[in-house]
């Protein structure tokens, strides 16, 4: 029996070693900052970041550093196989506020990384369709949050301006002094939030109006929008009569509207409280995620939330956050981006 003569194959060379899926997920945050590139949720003990392949392992995305951003557990099972453009609309579908601009210099990196290493024969028309779509993606026109590449895009400031974070939830006060109620999105006018603190509690013997300062226990109440029903809980639990005056206009003491770092109430829990503030939960109504920024430095700044544009007048003297008057009205929404300009 003839022994075969062909000449045994030769060995590929290897590339370069890659660092070990720890080290890769501590660079990916050191480059792209803490948050999940899918969906903007700060990392922290709740909340712990993942390596995800941009482009998926079935899809031939290679375990390369240029191909791993971090992002939330939640955002990495979720998103299965689905690539990431498409992955990338859901999110915002779904109110999430993705980072494009991570994606993109992602898919960028690994082309890039490609075309120096060679190889990676399935990924490279996968890849090359995604890149292709991804710049096609018109400006998104309302009805959900803006991505971060599209609020740098549509604002038209360059280098003057850079993102901060995303809004985290957005807060309404209809009846003046009672509690909040979270809502997904609202209208800003030149005199503050759609029906935030459009009414207001009088006393029905004296016609005095009431504030949490005489009357505590109003804080504690949330409105639930029907003025009647309204007056007879804030009654009973005054223990008098009482009826809700309605204003033409947001009935605002200092600015139009009020807004906090979800980073700033972390640090007065911990007892990093600034001069002349309290360190119980204010009531704002723009509630921010930065998780590298302090909103106290902004006096002065013109500030950009989704359609609105805000100028960032002082801090509250005896509250957490930051005030700021309505330069361009519009709508904010959860999970819009927040662009410092100035």
């Amino acid at each position: 029996m003839a022994r075969s003569t062909s000449p045994p194959p030769v060995p590929r060379p290897a590339g370069p070693r890659q660092p070990g899926r720890a080290v890769r997920l501590e660079q990916a945050v050191a480059r792209d900052g803490a948050t999940c590139v899918w969906c903007g949720r700060a990392f922290g003990p709740a909340v712990p970041p993942t390596t995800e392949h941009v482009v998926p392992r079935v899809k031939g995305g290679p375990s390369w550093a240029e191909n791993e951003v971090a992002a939330c557990p939640r955002c990495n099972g979720e998103r299965g196989h689905r690539g990431p453009v498409d992955w990338l609309e859901e999110c915002e579908r779904r109110g999430w506020c993705p980072d494009e601009t991570r994606v993109a210099a992602a898919l960028d990196a690994l082309a890039e990384a490609i075309g120096r290493r060679g190889g990676q024969r399935r990924a490279r028309p996968y890849l090359e369709a995604q890149r292709t779509r991804l710049g096609r993606r018109p400006a998104r026109q309302g009805g959900g949050p803006r991505s971060v590449r599209a609020v740098e895009r549509d604002s038209g400031t360059g280098g003057a301006g850079r993102v901060v974070g995303t809004v985290g939830s957005v807060w309404v006060h209809p009846v003046k002094s009672l509690a909040g109620r979270s809502v997904p999105e609202v209208d800003v006018g030149p005199a503050g939030l759609a029906g935030d603190r459009l009414y207001a509690v009088v006393d029905a013997a004296t016609g005095e109006r009431l504030r949490a300062k005489a009357a505590p226990q109003l804080a504690g109440l949330t409105a639930v929008g029907d003025p009647a029903a309204d007056g007879d809980t804030i009654g009973r639990a005054l223990g008098r009569a009482v009826r809700l005056e309605r204003a033409a206009a947001p009935q605002v003491d200092v600015a139009a509207v009020h807004l906090v770092s979800r980073q700033a109430r972390g640090r007065a829990d911990a007892g990093e409280v600034p001069d002349g503030c309290s360190a119980e939960d204010p009531r704002a109504n723009l509630v921010l995620e930065l998780p590298d920024d302090d909103e106290r430095g902004w006096v002065g700044r013109e500030v950009r939330v989704g359609d609105c544009v805000l100028i960032v007048t002082r801090t509250p003297k005896h509250c957490l956050g930051v005030y700021a008057e309505v330069r361009t009205p519009g709508r904010v929404r959860v999970g819009d981006a927040v662009l410092l300009v100035g």
